[in-house]
């Protein structure tokens, strides 16, 4: 038995010192054997900062991933489990110097830890895209061989040093998940924070990571007085496919013919098919319908009425339980969920599509499928439904055609739809989407053909084309299947007097905040009106310019600032702008006069950019304190009379409808914004915001407007200027997985 066994696992290589102390540090100055490395080098190399309790180190595998020792997430006694990190965490990624600003930050969103090995996968709130990510290797680490480790850990020096050093290593011995290693040179060793450090070598001058730093004696380290030498590495070269599954962004779950429930992850750029599984146990009832609501909960109903929530509790093995949550879904079949609250199926008795509101991720009672609403009284024969995006359904028919439908709820213009397809799609038995413009599609044979949508929300199939490579022509035998959603967020933006900007992301179902951060920059001047055109475009006057803010990260949260040129573009007095998500910009402008444009780029940089299309001037009808959209020529706001009022525009300067969804208990809100799908929310003179639900938002009528803040609560602190993206823009860059 190798003398690694008997050493202290990883958590002991991390010091207990705040976040402030972990940036600092003096002179870099290596441990004996060690060197700082040069600028640049090793970029793939990240600093963890798990809270206030330690720091630790890392690498980039992926884009949007970083690997480290699962110890490094301990907080105390708990074990390490999936999910949201037990305390705040940060990756601080290519930063060799860290007192710098080079690099990228990035908020640590979820955790993977590994069942059997000190290692875990941390998953980023957005991608690294500007530093190479290391490869993992293939070839095991042999008896005698040289591997670099690098780490921000402890030297014989500095308690906290501020710069990335490197060693080699030379390894002893090798077990089935790890390996002996002691310093190449005299005083070579790892010390505190150095674990999960990538162990690697070079192979034709590229990096390959075959192990991460996991424990050590400590012998040479600053303030240590242990005699003993060497430490120990994690292997990672044997873990391809545990890594392939855990960075694969595409998840389907479903039921074969025996009633056991069956998995698999693609990822969707390549199509790759990563993992594939059955499980033993069957699912106790004969499902008719199913539809995923997000990484660990899926809703059957079976062909006696009832609906049950299957919660997945592990995925290898594939294992789950069963609960029942309502009676009376017998004739429903085709249920797709997108995402973002809102469950769509059909009855398969005179085809009519039908919407409930989901009021949290894990529905229990029929309370918690809400607000049904009929979409359509029939006509709904698609073979099979799934969900692109927010508001959005898409199915095949038998004549071959592949429709997609904007759902905006019930009544007056319920929903539009467009033919993505005319022919080609009526020998699929299933379709399927989890969002971002990826379409997957079952052949009568069982194989799984790929498409890519450029622009899922413009309803046309102009840009829909079948990808040469299916994830695989067979094997896909299942008589149910179901897409596991790309879970968004409402994204608002808001602006300060001081001319920042603020971010906030808001979860669609429970309303909490996932996100929230201000930029250290300034805009330059004292912002008047924001419009957010999609996801990293913003539209800012300053009461007579127009700017387009480009903003390059959210997390922290960062832009650039360009002015509108030509002619037309002194003028913008805005009071209010608003952006519909369908290539219309709305603004009121001396007090009662509205203006239209049409925006004819995603990111507009002159006056004929934005084309004049009306000018409504109502009187005292658009004299309004607020202003959002309810969606395609649709438009909301307060009124100094304390309604909310929703307007109904026309192409001409007369064409406009006013109906009054409340008549009172509006008033004193200095902001109201909104996503789509009926959902508002509104800021009060306090800044505190709070949502509301309109079930139907194109039919006039305020009878189905209700609060809407589920499980979450009611929060302050918001900025006096907010705008929210529509779920109609494109590009989208909010997902997660």
């Amino acid at each position: 038995m190798s003398i690694h066994h008997a050493r202290r696992w990883g958590a002991a290589l991390l010091g207990v010192v705040t976040v402030a102390t972990l940036l600092g540090g003096g002179t870099a100055s290596a441990v004996a054997g060690a060197t700082p490395v040069p600028d640049g080098t090793y970029a793939f190399t990240a600093k963890i900062i798990f809270g206030d309790l330690r720091a630790c180190t890392g690498a980039l595998v992926d884009p949007n991933f970083v690997v480290t020792a699962k110890s490094c997430l301990a907080d105390g006694a708990a074990s390490v489990v999936a999910g949201a990190p037990a305390r705040p965490t940060t990756a601080v990624v290519g930063r060799t110097d860290l007192t710098t600003g080079a690099g990228q930050e990035r908020p640590v969103v979820a955790v993977a830890p590994h069942p059997n090995r000190n290692l875990a996968l941390l998953r980023l709130a957005n991608p690294v895209t500007d530093v190479a990510p290391v490869a993992l290797t293939t070839a095991a680490p042999t008896s005698a061989e040289t591997l670099t480790v690098a780490g921000y850990g402890r030297t014989a020096t500095e308690w906290v040093p501020n710069r990335l050093h490197a060693a080699d290593f030379t390894v002893q011995a090798v077990d089935a998940a790890s390996a002996d290693v002691v310093g190449a040179s005299a005083g070579a060793t790892m010390c505190k924070g150095d674990a999960g450090g990538p162990a690697f070598r070079v192979v034709a001058g590229a990096p390959q990571l075959v192990a991460i730093s996991n424990t050590s004696w400590q012998k040479g380290c600053l303030a240590e007085t242990e005699t003993r030498d060497g430490a120990t590495v994690t292997r990672v070269d044997d873990l391809g496919a545990w890594f392939g599954e855990q960075t694969g962004d595409v998840q389907i779950f479903g039921v074969n013919a025996a009633g056991q429930l069956t998995y698999a992850v693609i990822d969707a750029a390549s199509g790759q098919l990563r993992a594939s599984r059955v499980s033993a146990a069957t699912l106790g009832f004969t499902p008719k319908a199913m539809a995923t609501l997000n990484a660990d909960t899926i809703l059957f109903n079976d062909t006696v009425g009832r609906i049950y929530r299957l919660d997945i509790t592990g995925v290898d093995p594939l294992t789950f339980t069963a609960v029942s949550v309502d009676t009376g879904w017998s004739p429903f079949i085709n249920m797709t969920y997108d995402g973002h609250g809102s469950l769509y199926y059909i009855d398969s008795r005179d085809g009519k599509l039908l919407r409930r509101t989901l009021t949290t991720p894990k529905p229990t009672t029929r309370d918690d499928l809400s607000r049904a609403v009929v979409v359509a009284s029939g006509g709904f024969t698609q073979l099979s439904l799934t969900s692109p995006a927010p508001g959005r359904i898409m199915g095949n028919l038998s004549s071959g055609e592949l429709a997609s439908y904007r759902i905006n709820g019930g009544g007056t213009e319920a929903f539009y739809r467009q033919s993505l397809a005319s022919t080609g799609w009526a020998g699929y038995t299933h379709v399927l989407s989890p969002g971002g413009g990826w379409y997957y599609a079952r052949t009568a044979g069982g194989g799984m053909d790929r498409f890519r949508d450029a622009n899922p929300v413009d309803g046309s199939g102009t840009d829909l084309t079948k990808l040469a490579t299916p994830v695989s022509t067979s094997g896909w035998d299942q008589v149910l299947l179901s897409a596991r959603p790309w879970t968004g967020v409402v994204s608002v933006f808001g602006t300060r007097p001081d001319g920042r900007l603020s971010y906030t992301a808001l979860d669609p179902v429970t309303g909490q905040k996932v996100v929230s951060t201000v930029s250290k920059e300034t805009l330059g001047f004292t912002p008047k009106a924001l419009a957010t055109l999609n996801s990293d475009t913003l539209l800012v006057t300053d009461g007579g310019t127009p700017y387009r803010v480009d903003v390059t990260g959210t997390q922290p949260l960062t832009f650039t600032r360009t002015a509108i040129t030509g002619a037309g573009t002194t003028g913008w007095t805005h009071d209010r702008l608003v952006f519909d998500g369908f290539g219309t910009l709305y603004g009121i402008a001396g007090g009662s006069l509205l203006r239209r444009y049409t925006v004819t780029k995603a990111k507009p940089a002159v006056a004929g950019d934005f084309v004049n299309v009306g000018i409504y001037n109502g009187g005292n009808g658009f004299n309004l304190p607020t202003l959002a959209t309810a969606g395609k020529d649709r438009i909301v706001g307060t009124t100094n009379d304390n309604k909310l009022a929703l307007y109904k525009m026309g192409q001409g300067t007369a064409q406009w409808t006013r109906s009054d969804l409340a008549g009172s208990g509006w008033g004193g809100f200095t902001s109201l914004f909104s996503p789509g799908n009926g959902v508002y929310y509104r800021r009060d003179a306090d800044g505190v915001v709070t949502g509301h639900l309109d079930v139907s938002p194109y039919d006039g009528s305020g009878a189905d407007l209700t609060p809407y803040t589920p499980t979450g609560t009611a929060s302050g602190g918001w900025d006096p200027i907010l705008s929210a993206r529509p779920y109609d823009s494109w590009p989208d860059s909010t997902r997660r997985w």
